[in-house]
């Protein structure tokens, strides 16, 4: 077996090439690395199709725009950035089509980060149940402790009355999350103030000052500390039981998080820069072509690409900064 090595994919070249050479030559290579993963004993998320997906995330990826310039994201990111987040995405075993995970732009690399959905489905997988979670407002009386015994944070009293809630007065919200088989198990707790939400919400876009946040303050609370209780569900529990056939702690999360994943198809090094002009028309073309039916592919000069130094967020979903809290 030839060594796997990283793809490097040359920023600037002389030709493009077009839509359907691209979206195959990327989807083929990830596919390839997944069986090949599946071979070495990486084993995906019990129902979970990695063709399917990766089928389903390109073409939406296809009708991703620039918000700035209205060009095609895949004609201004790498293709190994889009390699590289298609396969972070089956390996969690998310669903961009499903809103699970969003494709993020910055720069010219393309990122795959969970989303608030996303983050739940891998609770559950994990045998978490449905997550619980609370506002806390200024009046409430509410009491919580550690346990001396497990280091566990524990909600030991909640009381609310109606005239208590004001989107003004919220001082925190608290989460449960049982599981979902053992329901005489300790549930899992995350205690958060709004000091710590509003944290979170800076790590966005918006930095939590978008209309959700401003006039559903209650719910995108409920909704940061629901995604770090279940974030912390997954990192505490083990592997057995969500995988076909696959023993205790697996790799599932062993994928690295920065780093380009090691992909071996080299053809992949070559790939030009997409030709932006093909997308349109490609879209609802043929999944494969005849080689010798193929045209030569038009030679525009390549999108430019923005400054890496530009921090440039983009989804087809509105980003939401509590997802990294």
């Amino acid at each position: 077996m030839a060594p796997t090595k990283n793809i490097q994919v040359p920023a600037q070249t002389a030709q493009a090439v077009d839509y359907i050479e691209f979206k195959n030559r990327i989807t083929n290579t990830v596919i390839n690395k997944i069986t090949e993963m599946q071979k070495g004993g990486i084993s995906m998320p019990k129902g979970y199709s990695p063709q399917n997906q990766i089928m389903l995330a390109f073409l939406k990826l296809s009708a991703m725009e620039d918000p700035k310039t209205h060009q095609p994201i895949l004609s201004i990111v790498t293709p190994q950035s889009v390699a590289n987040s298609l396969l972070r995405m089956c390996v969690k075993g998310l669903s961009l089509d499903k809103s699970q995970c969003a494709f993020i732009r910055y720069g010219n690399e393309l990122q795959m980060q969970p989303q608030y959905q996303g983050i739940i489905a891998m609770a559950k997988r994990y045998g978490a149940g449905d997550p619980q979670a609370q506002v806390i407002y200024q009046d409430d009386v509410f009491e919580f402790g550690i346990n001396p015994k497990t280091g566990k944070k524990e909600v030991t009293r909640h009381e609310q009355k109606l005239a208590n809630i004001d989107n003004s007065k919220i001082i925190g919200a608290w989460c449960l999350v049982p599981y979902a088989e053992h329901p005489d198990w300790d549930p899992k707790i995350e205690v958060m103030t709004m000091a710590e939400i509003r944290q979170a919400w800076q790590q966005g876009a918006t930095k939590g000052e978008s209309g959700a946040h401003r006039n559903f303050t209650q719910e995108m609370a409920k909704k940061t500390v629901i995604s770090r209780a279940c974030k912390l569900f997954v990192e505490t529990s083990s592997d057995a039981g969500i995988y076909d056939d696959a023993p205790d702690d697996a790799e599932f999360q062993a994928q690295p998080q920065a780093a380009p994943i090691p992909l071996k198809e080299a053809d992949l090094e070559a790939i030009p820069p997409l030709n932006a002009e093909t997308i349109g028309e490609a879209v609802e073309a043929p999944e494969t072509a005849p080689e010798s039916t193929k045209a030569p592919a038009a030679a525009p000069a390549p999108a430019p690409a923005p400054a890496p130094t530009q921090e440039q967020p983009f989804s087809d979903s509105m980003f939401d900064p509590d997802y990294k809290g």
